[in-house]
């Protein structure tokens, strides 16, 4: 059994599972090098993004505030044959940028191979790099739009993007944006990697809550062991165990069973049904640890209010805004335009690119401390 976020064990008796980080590998007679070991680390990221209700938020609400209103003049412009305008594309790569810490477009050159004519957001779960040459440069990236099952959808291959190599069969080429990760050049890490596993245990704390609702159970008690977090084969031992003295073939697994830094020695606490203090510590917890790993300083920015309610935290409001801003949005649409803006000036489109941010409050209540960061040139 693999270790855990905080010490975390089993809900509800079932194991949980933990997200690994994913390994790089360079497979004998394969082009492309593994992403994670079955080489399908993004799509646990997008399942991560579709299971855990306050990651999703935090995902959502960081792209809505880098998107803004959209790109000043040439926005609305199309920017391809299927009808798609700057301002979609602008949002899709916003999007997988704050899921992935990368994006790809497909860019077509137009015949005179002067000029990018055409470009169209490629989903960059579905997007493999090439092995890189003796000078650690990556010539070409494969796309699949299913890589767990290439025999049905096989990958086709595309020259890395090089304007001064877009002669013959290169004129369709892929832009591969990645954020700089150390030890790694060739795939990026999401920037709440250090989070996934307490996000991957949201998804399941929430399946759990649904589960007993429909099945009417509930857990019986709350284990809890204050004398260090052991090894995973000690972990195991002591949840088998456990199960075994404390529940039953009817109840079995129904409990839950953390670790925690030296105190008391052993805290075995029955669950009330009608007490729910400890499923709400748990989540109060994740949510902290998610909101942390987003950088996001205050719930009241995704909606999320207390007691007090939002009138009584404007001052909170205004200085986690301008924290958000300025540490999160700004950031990150600095580094989506630096490449994007590069890809609209070579398709002709010679002006600064202005983008005015969403308000995620009143304008007024934060024109005093929100930095002016809604304008970016290049």
């Amino acid at each position: 059994m693999r270790n855990t976020p905080e010490g975390i064990y089993a809900v509800n008796g079932s194991k949980f599972q933990a997200i690994e980080l994913p390994t790089i590998r360079d497979v004998r007679n394969k082009d492309y090098m593994f992403y994670g070991g079955l080489n399908l680390f993004p799509q646990s990221l997008i399942e991560l993004y579709d299971t855990s209700a306050i990651h999703h938020t935090c995902v959502d609400s960081i792209t809505a505030g880098i998107i803004g209103d959209g790109i000043e003049i040439i926005g609305s412009e199309y920017i391809n044959q299927k009808g798609e305008t700057i301002d979609e594309i602008f949002e899709k790569i916003s999007l997988d940028y704050t899921l992935y810490q990368g994006y790809a477009i497909n860019v077509i050159w137009n015949k005179e191979r002067t000029k990018i004519s055409e470009m169209y957001h490629l989903p960059f779960a579905n997007v493999r790099s090439g092995k890189p040459n003796e000078e650690d440069t990556v010539e070409e990236y494969m796309f699949s739009t299913d890589w767990a099952n290439l025999r049905k959808y096989p990958y086709d291959t595309y020259k890395a993007f090089d304007s001064t190599d877009n002669k013959g069969d290169n004129a369709s080429q892929i832009f591969y944006f990645q954020n700089y990760t150390p030890g790694n050049q060739v795939y990026p890490l999401p920037s709440y990697v250090a989070a996934m596993n307490t996000i991957s245990l949201d998804a399941q704390v929430s399946r759990f809550h649904a589960n007993n609702i429909a099945n009417g159970l509930a857990p019986s008690m709350f284990v809890q062991f204050r004398n260090g977090i052991p090894s995973p084969e000690e972990r195991r031992d002591v949840y088998q165990e456990i199960e075994k003295t404390f529940t039953g073939t009817e109840n079995a697994g129904r409990f839950f069973l953390a670790f925690s830094e030296p105190g008391k020695e052993l805290e075995v606490t029955p669950i009330d049904s009608a007490n729910d203090g400890y499923y709400l510590l748990l989540e109060e917890r994740i949510q902290s640890v998610i909101l942390t790993a987003h950088r996001i300083t205050s719930p009241l920015l995704l909606g999320i209010k207390d007691s007090a309610g939002f009138s009584s935290n404007s001052e909170e409001i205004k200085v986690a805004y301008a924290h958000f801003e300025g540490t999160v949005i700004t950031p990150k649409r600095k580094k989506i335009i630096s490449g994007f803006g590069y890809m609209l000036k070579l398709a002709g489109y010679n002006v600064a690119l202005k983008i005015k941010p969403n308000k995620l409050v009143n304008e007024a209540e934060v024109t005093d401390t929100a930095p002016q960061t809604n304008i970016e040139s290049l």
